[in-house]
């Protein structure tokens, strides 16, 4: 009788509450991309996990494993997971039984001053005092002086403990495990942007160093050509224009070796920084002018960005801990219960003793009433963010499978850049030798030498970005792959074998 009476109250508290759950994400994935992406199939999608190693790169690996351990983006984001956990163990605190100890210790000395009128003696129980008299119609006084020292002591300990009827802490701990989740995930993708940023930095002040060796080439071979032009002009076979101008070129390639060295050096101090050792001497990290060719990914779905991509799984977190917080403002109509334990102990010692104790239980209840307008707006507040989340998620499944499309037809349109580029290269330099012997001949003039030189010089440029370029990309596309970490579902199956 008792609890149909409660489910009843209970009922008629959540009346007019908007009982409607969160929306469910809108998500579909095609079967396979639409770009024609080379990829592995022979390689599993673990090896997503430490994509680096798939370069064959000594130094890419070392630099990223050190960044993922020392690097401050990464010790900031762990030190997020650090406070998801205090605050669930915070929340969930306060479903525990709640009460403090107190305690009084109190030392209490009295001195007392008794007056009394005339007209006789002063007497106290039927005795008269000492000193008492006076002329009849006139004034007296008695004067007594009793002291007394009392020490106090007392303790007590009341318990308020909340009976959980409507399984309010399982709302709270699932909302608060997906915060802690939520987290994590964060944590692994600030981890995933590391790598590829650490990757990135590493080969863009390579190809800094491959163009700073390019452009020392040049600036030699202006120089070959200008002490030519000098001895041309010295014995009246050229002009003294010519040789002016082939200074020039010195002068202009000279300033480009300069801009290049600063850029080179800028490059390896902010790799450095990137990988928590900023105040490193620049020695201490030699970039090599190399750029080997990126390798083919493994084979995958869209359908695994759904479990590999960490930006994807913390906003499945987030939607599961809105659903339960909002879950949890719906109880906060239902009334509470409580039990009120309590223990009292207070003792008395001195000129008078005593000694008492109580103990109590109670039972608590409360219901919201006057506070239920606000507890409504609470809820459809709730409401509206969970439904946020939601469409995060849902955004982030897009964004997922945009990045993930979209780097793999940049990869693969790269890898035919550099091949057609590796062929105009050799093509350009052949021609401007070509040029150049001739010119040494007398049957090449100046402007046409140049001209070779000059399209040699940018084709080769262009091939260095190219090389750059679908370096960055690959590391770009591991990423929007879901690389760069282990998911937890992975870790378990590898545990289980």
């Amino acid at each position: 009788m008792r609890r149909a009476a409660l489910w009843a109250l209970s009922t008629l508290l959540l009346a007019g509450c908007s009982t409607a759950r969160l929306s469910k994400p809108d998500v579909h994935t095609p079967t396979a991309y639409e770009a024609a992406g080379a990829s592995n199939p022979a390689l599993p999608a673990e090896a997503l996990d430490r994509w680096w190693r798939l370069f064959d790169d000594a130094q890419l690996t070392q630099l990223i494993e050190q960044a993922l351990v020392s690097a401050p983006d990464a010790r900031t984001a762990l030190q997020r997971i650090g406070e998801a956990r205090a605050t669930r163990t915070q929340t969930l605190a306060a479903y525990l039984p709640q009460g403090n100890v107190q305690g009084l210790a109190q030392e209490q000395h009295t001195d007392e001053t008794i007056s009394g009128l005339s007209g006789g003696d002063v007497g106290i129980g039927g005795g008269a005092l000492s000193g008492a008299g006076s002329a009849t119609g006139g004034l007296g006084s008695s004067l007594v002086e009793p002291s007394g020292d009392l020490q106090t002591y007392g303790a007590q300990f009341n318990i308020t403990y909340e009976i959980d009827i409507f399984r309010r802490q399982r709302a709270a701990r699932r909302a608060a495990d997906a915060d802690v989740a939520a987290a994590r995930f964060d944590f692994e993708a600030a981890r995933a942007m590391l790598a590829k940023n650490v990757a990135v930095d590493l080969f863009q002040a390579r190809g800094a160093a491959i163009q700073l060796e390019e452009a020392r080439d040049t600036l030699r071979i202006a120089q070959d050509l200008a002490r030519t032009g000098d001895i041309s002009a010295a014995h009246g076979l050229t002009s003294g224009s010519d040789a002016a101008r082939l200074q020039t070129d010195v002068g202009v390639d000279a300033a480009e070796v300069a801009r290049l060295e600063a850029q080179s050096l800028a490059a390896r101090r902010a790799l450095l920084a990137l990988i928590g050792r900023g105040t490193d001497p620049l020695d201490s990290l030699q970039i090599q002018p190399t750029a080997a060719s990126p390798p083919i990914p493994p084979t995958s779905a869209p359908g695994d960005l759904l479990r590999r991509r960490p930006d994807v799984r913390e906003a499945e977190a987030h939607i599961r801990s809105a659903a339960n917080t909002l879950a949890l403002d719906k109880l906060a109509l239902f009334p509470t219960f409580q039990i009120l334990p309590g223990v009292q102990v207070d003792k008395t010692a001195g000129s008078f003793a005593s000694m008492s104790s109580i103990w109590s239980i109670g039972l608590g209840a409360s219901a919201p009433v006057l506070d239920r307008p606000r507890l409504l707006a609470v809820i459809r507040g709730q409401k509206a963010k969970g439904e946020e989340q939601v469409i995060a998620y849902e955004q982030a499944v897009q964004n997922a499978y945009r990045d993930a499309e979209t780097g793999l037809y940049t990869l693969a349109a790269d890898r035919r850049r550099v091949d057609r580029l590796e062929e105009a290269v050799g093509k350009a330099r052949y021609a401007f030798d070509a040029k150049k012997r001739g010119y040494d001949l007398g049957l090449t003039d100046l402007t046409t030498l140049l001209n070779a030189e000059g399209v040699w010089r940018t084709t080769r440029t262009t091939y260095t970005g190219a090389q750059t370029q679908a370096l960055v990309d690959a590391a770009t596309l591991f990423q929007a792959l879901g690389g760069g970490w282990t998911p937890p579902e992975q870790v378990q199956t590898a545990a289980a074998r």
